[in-house]
Order: structure tokens, then sequence, then C-alpha cells
């Protein structure tokens, strides 16, 4: 037991990292803002030149909410923070992480994003 003490305690010390909300490679520069929507609290991440978004529910709920009414909020705090529609059907993701792209073409607000840094899909 004693020769198997320091894997052990090492898995326990590393454990904590596994549950902590960070971005997928592709936002670890991006910056992020949170926003609280009925009872939950995302972080969305964005970045300045792509037209991308990626949301994350950061909060514990049990009995958990619908999926739909989840992923309804998400697309509600995207939107409130970027300022931008997102683009019909590309908003994908599961209750706990969630991205689309951004439809930044109308409004004052309107940005020049670099075209194709969007993947959403990366499978297909």
């Amino acid at each position: 037991m004693r020769k198997h003490l320091p894997l052990l305690a090492s898995i326990v010390m590393f454990l904590p990292a596994c549950v902590a909300d960070s971005p997928a490679l592709g936002y670890s520069r991006a910056g992020f803002s949170t926003v609280e929507i009925g009872g939950n609290t995302y972080r969305v991440y964005t970045e300045e030149t792509r037209n991308c978004v990626e949301v994350h529910r950061v909060n514990f709920v049990f009995p958990p909410p619908s999926r739909r009414e989840i992923l309804m909020q998400m697309e509600t705090a995207a939107m409130q923070v970027t300022q931008c529609k997102i683009k019909k059907g590309t908003f994908i993701g599961d209750p706990a992480m969630s991205k689309g792209q951004l439809d930044c073409s109308e409004g004052a607000g309107a940005k020049d994003w670099v075209p194709g840094t969007c993947n959403i899909r990366p499978w297909g």
C-alpha cells in the first residue's frame, strides 16, 4: 500500500483540475463575460476576430431544467454578450457547453470577422 501512496496522492491533487470550467483549445486566449439568466450562470467565450461563440453553464442545478430551456438561455446569453445573432442551424451542444457561429452582419455593432474561423462541427 505504501508504494501506491505517491500515485494516489498525485491523483487526488490533480482531480479538482478535471472539473474546472475552461474553454476549448481554440478559445485559450479568449475573453469571457459572465451572464445570469433564469437562475443559471453562463460564461460566454469570444475572440475579437473569430465569428464563433462558446457558452458554458457554470452552476449546478438539481433537478436539472429541461435541455431545451438551458440551450435557449445559452443562446440568449451569447446574443447579449456579443450583440450579434446566432447563425441559424449552427448553435449546437449540450446543457453544459454549447457553441455557435455568429452573424454580426447587421446593426450598429456589425464587425468584420475573419471568414472560415468558426468550426463548430469538426467531424463534418
